[in-house]
């Protein structure tokens, strides 16, 4: 996988290894963790500068801290952005950036296929508090940007989508996407958690705000919560000073400190688990007793081509398909080394049944018209040794019946 350069001429490698440099006056290599929830003052003239913004400085760490603001900024420099905001989690970080919109009181725009916490908060917070959803099928493609053309002319307060998306792997063309927002002048929010910076950078492609759930493959180690929106300061600005500030949603000092330690390695982990979800890709599509693979890697997925132009690297998580329920939760309890989890972008690879688990909350018919069918298993694939990981794969495909 070819390293880039930013637009400041450093590699991705580089800004994610050293981050924001030079905020600690004592010169350490490794960022201080500032465990402060408070912070005090010399004189009321310093406290004039730094709440008018003439100062840069800090009052209560719910608004703002030291180490998450080096996390946040590192992020953006990573994302291609101008800012960054952090929250407590993922979908902190999305309920925010929701709330932000809908005080424009229009309908808002989502991809059909989301995470289903995204899902959640749609059906339990926004329509309840009046909201107006419109979804678009990007698996229609032509026909997916006709209808989308259509709605952002009727008016949209902003189009929220993910790319890969969680658990059915669908690609969206983001080029195309952004620039048909841009020309109704509708902000496109892009949940870039499954490809992570390493792999994928929306606003460089013309997205406005970029997501992430921290928690994933920037952490990289499943031992924190946290989430992040990145993009221009204009935006950023007014999420951190109103809905990150209100809603109280603060990333603690010590996770920020997590998160950057796990973004240095971050490009070598993304690669590592790209290589091993293909291995275990084409380990799947060559056995008689898997109905389909979703790995964006494989020539015949429909989003394959659209990989191999907006994205570095094709990723960690895969989803098998399997001829029943029953057919995928025996698979799943024949595994030795994969272990059953909810969560992904973990060293251990992890599996999930998400009509059993994620996605348990809705009804079977809307589970199917999400692409969850019950067959349909998720794997985040971590960073094993990849004999042990076909082994086990095998071993639980062998013992299979039919």
């Amino acid at each position: 996988m070819a390293e880039e350069t930013t637009g400041e001429g450093r590699g991705f490698d580089t800004i994610a290894v050293h981050g924001e440099e030079g905020g600690d006056p004592f010169r350490a290599l490794t960022p201080p963790i500032y465990m402060t929830s408070t912070y005090t003052f010399p004189s009321m003239e310093t406290v004039d500068r730094v709440l008018s913004g003439e100062e840069e400085g800090f009052v209560y760490s719910r608004s703002g801290n030291p180490t998450v603001r080096q996390f946040e900024r590192t992020m953006a420099r990573l994302e291609g952005g101008e800012e960054g905001v952090a929250f407590a989690s993922g979908m902190g970080a999305i309920s925010a950036v929701l709330l932000s919109w809908q005080k424009k009181g229009t309908p808002f725009l989502f991809s059909r296929h989301l995470y289903s916490g995204t899902r959640h908060f749609i059906e339990s917070m926004l329509i309840p508090l009046g909201a107006t959803v419109r979804f678009v099928d990007f698996r229609q493609g032509p026909e997916a940007f006709s209808r989308l053309a259509e709605a952002l002319d009727e008016g949209a307060c902003g189009l929220f989508l993910e790319t890969p998306s969680n658990p059915t792997l669908d690609l969206v063309d983001l080029e195309a996407t952004a620039a048909l927002c841009r020309r109704y002048g509708v902000p496109l929010a892009v949940d870039n958690t499954f490809a992570s910076p390493a792999l994928q950078n929306p606003l460089l492609l013309g997205a406005d705000l970029v997501i992430h759930s921290a928690t994933k493959y920037l952490g990289g180690h499943g031992d924190l919560l946290g989430g992040v929106a990145v993009g221009g300061r204009e935006a950023i600005k007014s999420l951190r000073s109103v809905e990150a500030s209100l809603l109280g949603a603060t990333l603690s000092p010590m996770n920020a400190w997590l998160i950057l330690r796990g973004i240095k390695t971050l490009a070598l982990r993304m690669e590592a688990h790209s290589r091993r979800a293909l291995l275990l890709a084409r380990l799947f599509a060559g056995n008689g007793k898997v109905v389909r693979v979703l790995y964006p890697g494989l020539s015949d997925h429909p989003g394959h081509g659209i990989v191999l132009r907006q994205m570095k690297g094709t990723g960690g998580m895969l989803s098998v398909l399997f001829r029943s329920a029953e057919t995928a939760r025996a698979f799943m309890d024949r595994l030795r080394i994969i272990r059953i989890g909810v969560s992904l972008g973990d060293p251990a690879s992890l599996v999930e049944h998400p009509a059993s688990m994620s996605h348990r909350g809705f009804p079977p018919e809307v589970r199917r018209s999400l692409g969850v069918e019950e067959g349909l298993v998720r794997l985040s694939v971590g960073l094993e040794s990849p004999d042990d990981l076909c082994r086990d794969v095998e071993a639980a495909l062998s013992g299979l019946k039919g």
